[in-house]
């Protein structure tokens, strides 16, 4: 249920029990457009929702469609994992695609029913698209079109699963203009296990960013057609008797931005005459290749029109690890814009790897040789999901008592006070996201952080599958953490949590909403304190996560916004949660498809962790930052590795929540990042010349760090490693379009565990230390700093010599 939405209202619809025959030859489209928008739903004049959540569920059949359906806000279509269902294009079709998740308005100068950037919860798995009877153009409101299976314009919590797009191949008579999914604009998100057969285009991708694992795509013209991005990797992804795998000849998006960065890991090329294609004159991305097997290739890497990059040949050729783009290698901080193979290949540990040697997956589990009668159902069995009361016994004792039978929690908000515990053998799945929500004083204290739900004790190894959950808060809730990850893999994988979210605020329900704590620069409101972690993974765990999505809400998602608005500006508030993902683990650990954001002190933190995947991962700084700065409202220490700030100087924005750090670390592999600070106390005046923050990435006592496509907005210093030796990696020597990009850097992959701070400039030395040009003009001036230090004077014309003394000291001088 929904237990804030209108009395009556329906979650779970059956597309048959609204008309749909699913016959192939009845027209179903206005059947199923009923099933989705029954009960007043969030379509145009909408923007978001929290309230109107609905799963649509499509049996067995062939479902013939003569315009799209339309897929509204807060909704999952599913089919049948066995059979699944077939969404037939008619051959008098007319429409932008099959499923339209976002409408184009008739007449509204491009404006659609939702804000693409903020297009969250939408799901998509189990169907065959079948676009081959359709005619090649169609028109709709005086707009051609092509046939189309998805139009996909979406962000974060989104995701498609086990879809077949069957799409015509070109005849003697006509070139096929079919393309698979039409994704022109968003952020987010993840898919996988996708094929593409037949057509001009499977895949045509412009996004901020995204991540795609394990597509098939067979006799396609061109299997991706990068329209923009700042980054994507594609994983597991097969070109086979493809023409072009990847075409990133296009410019895109209201800034022009071509496609800032792909990374292509694990993947395979058969008889593609040309596998990347580049715009002639620019912009050219960075590009990863890591570990690609590429056959009968004319080109590998090809300018269009231009030189070939990289020469491809009629026989087989391994590429271990090659990129284009700028690439940091030593420690003297200096980059180089190049292409080629990289000398320093990853030296990948073997527990993340498959047998095959390519990073370790597992998609999605949906359960599928389980009968209906298998699965204990919460609401059953004495929970609630109505929002009330204390749910907690109720759900410890159902998870105790059914450890390795599947506990299927309905759709609904189950109210906890105090700390679930789910134990190994669990296996935990959820219905368009149901709600696990803390509240009360158990949770209140920031100073005695409570665990909301704790997965496995420490020390515990064994099997937990979580799916389709959301965690969440009713404020006030300062010493939350929301999940603590204890339990560790006992096989590969055993250990995963899948299309799972953690959001904070900005939702019915919460008492964190709008009215209850607007958008402001003033005082901080304690009663919208709501959590003191999102993630933690201790460090005896080990986890396998895949589209999880860490939301501190920077909007209300339940205040409706007009379809002619391009933010959320009218909607912003302020929610206060301290910090975001932390990782211990010794690993192995994998997070595929992964965001963070609006956390105060850090997104991403990597302390003592070992052996850890990460790609593609995604943040953002609050947007009230710097008032306040991110030593408030939150007491710093409260845990070890809480970041001080303590070598921020006074007239810096250096005190702004960290993107990700990375420290007392080991054998980390990051395949794209995008970290984004966009405002500084809600003014997006310091974009342009990045300084809505001073630092994103942090570096300390850390080795065995690849870092490849790295892409920054507002920041002036991309990385920042500690300890004073390295030079911070800045913005103004790596802008790539709006983006600022770097292809690899690589200078902790083989070196740098001795080089950090520990936040004690005593113990550690002052490092470099730059002096303020007022000692020209100080009688008897006294400069001093803690050894290690290296002093760097300030150039100034003097009227008359000068003598600098410096006391006696011991060194050592080396000769010959």
């Amino acid at each position: 249920q929904m237990p804030f939405a209108p009395s009556g209202y329906t979650f779970y619809r059956n597309v048959m029990d609204y008309g749909a025959t699913g016959d192939g030859s009845t027209d179903d489209t206005a059947a199923i457009n009923r099933a989705i928008s029954d009960g007043n739903r969030c379509g145009e004049n909408c923007g978001s929702t929290s309230v109107l959540g609905a799963l649509v569920y499509f049996p067995p059949g062939t479902y013939l469609i003569s315009t799209p359906i339309v897929q509204y806000y807060y909704t999952q279509f599913v089919g049948d994992p066995n059979d699944r269902p077939v969404i037939k294009g008619s051959a008098n079709f007319s429409g932008i695609a099959l499923i339209d998740t976002d409408p184009y308005i008739p007449g509204g100068d491009g404006s659609e029913w939702y804000i693409n950037q903020n297009q969250f919860y939408r799901q998509i798995r189990n169907f065959v698209l079948d676009m081959t009877a359709m005619n090649f153009t169609n028109y709709d409101a005086g707009q051609e079109y092509v046939p189309t299976g998805i139009h996909w314009q979406v962000a974060q919590a989104t995701s498609m699963q086990n879809i077949y797009f069957d799409m015509p191949e070109s005849t003697s008579e006509a070139a096929t203009t079919a393309v698979g999914i039409f994704m022109e604009n968003g952020s987010g998100g993840f898919l996988s296990d996708l094929e593409f057969y037949g057509g001009n285009i499977g895949f045509r991708a412009g996004t901020q960013q995204y991540t795609a694992r394990n597509l098939k795509f067979t006799s396609c013209l061109t299997g991706v057609s990068m329209i923009w991005d700042w980054g994507f990797t594609w994983k597991n992804v097969e070109f086979d008797a493809v023409w072009v795998a990847f075409d990133c000849t296009s410019v895109g998006s209201e800034d022009s931005q071509g496609t800032g960065s792909i990374a292509v890991v694990d993947s395979t090329f058969y008889s593609v005459p040309y596998a990347i294609t580049l715009r002639n004159g620019g912009p050219y991305p960075d590009i990863i290749l890591d570990n690609l097997l590429v056959q009968d290739s004319a080109s590998i890497v090809l300018i269009s029109g231009g030189d070939t990059l990289f020469e491809g040949s009629s026989g087989s050729i391994y590429i271990e690890s090659w990129a284009y783009g700028r690439r940091y290698t030593s420690l003297d901080g200096s980059g180089t814009e190049t292409y080629g193979l990289l000398d320093i290949a990853p030296q990948k540990p073997d527990s993340l790897l498959d047998g095959d040697g390519d990073y370790f997956t597992k998609s999605r589990p949906q359960y599928e040789s389980y009968s209906a009668s298998e699965f204990i159902v919460a609401t059953a069995n004495g929970v609630s999901n109505d929002a009330t009361g204390d749910q907690t016994d109720a759900i410890n004792t159902l998870l105790s008592d059914n450890v390795g039978s599947p506990i299927f929690f309905p759709a609904g908000i189950y109210m906890v006070k105090s700390t679930v515990f789910v134990p190994v053998g669990s296996i935990i799945v959820g219905e368009g996201w149901s709600q696990i929500m803390g509240t009360g004083e158990y949770f209140e204290d920031e100073l005695n952080p409570q665990v909301m739900v704790r997965v496995g004790y420490e020390g515990d190894a064994g099997i937990i599958q979580i799916s389709d959950m959301l965690f969440t808060v009713k404020g006030p809730t300062a010493g939350a953490v929301l999940m603590e990850w204890n339990v560790h893999e006992s096989t590969q994988g055993s250990a995963g949590m899948w299309d799972s979210h953690f959001r904070v605020g900005g939702a019915n329900g919460t008492d964190l909403q709008m009215s209850d704590c607007p958008k402001s620069t003033d005082s901080v409101n304690k009663d919208c304190m709501a959590a003191s972690m999102l993630l933690h993974l201790t460090p005896s765990s080990s986890g396998y996560f895949e589209n999880v999505w860490a939301w501190v809400a920077d909007h209300d998602l339940d205040v409706e916004i007009s379809s002619s608005a391009t933010d959320t500006s009218a909607t912003q508030l302020n929610i206060y949660v301290a910090r975001g993902v932390l990782i211990e683990s010794q690993g192995p650990t994998w997070f595929y498809g992964c965001a963070s954001e609006h956390s105060i002190l850090y997104q991403y933190q990597l302390y003592n962790a070992q052996d850890i995947y990460l790609g593609h991962i995604q943040t953002e700084t609050p947007y009230f930052q710097d008032t306040p700065a991110a030593d408030a409202p939150y007491t710093i220490g409260t845990f070890e590795s809480d970041p001080t700030f303590e070598d921020c100087t006074s007239d810096s924005n250096c005190e702004k929540a960290w993107a990700l750090q990375v420290l007392n670390s080991e054998n980390v592999f990051i395949y794209s990042a995008g970290f984004y600070s966009f405002f500084e106390s809600y003014s997006e005046a310091c974009i342009d010349d990045a300084t809505c923050q001073e630092r994103l990435v942090e570096t300390s006592y850390t080795q065995g760090l690849w870092m490849y496509n790295l892409f920054t907005i507002g920041a002036t210093e991309m990385v920042y490693p500690a300890g004073g030796v390295i030079p911070p990696t800045y913005q103004g020597d790596n802008k790539n379009g709006y983006s600022t990009d770097i292809s690899a850097w690589l200078v902790l992959s083989e070196q740098g565990g001795d080089i950090g701070s520990s936040g004690n400039e005593e113990e550690d030395g002052s490092g470099i230390v730059y002096i303020d040009p007022i000692v020209f003009g100080e009688p008897s001036p006294t400069v001093q700093c803690y050894d290690p230090c290296t002093m760097v004077l300030p150039t100034s014309t003097m009227s008359n010599s000068s003598t600098i003394t410096y006391a006696p000291f011991t060194t050592t001088i080396i000769v010959g």
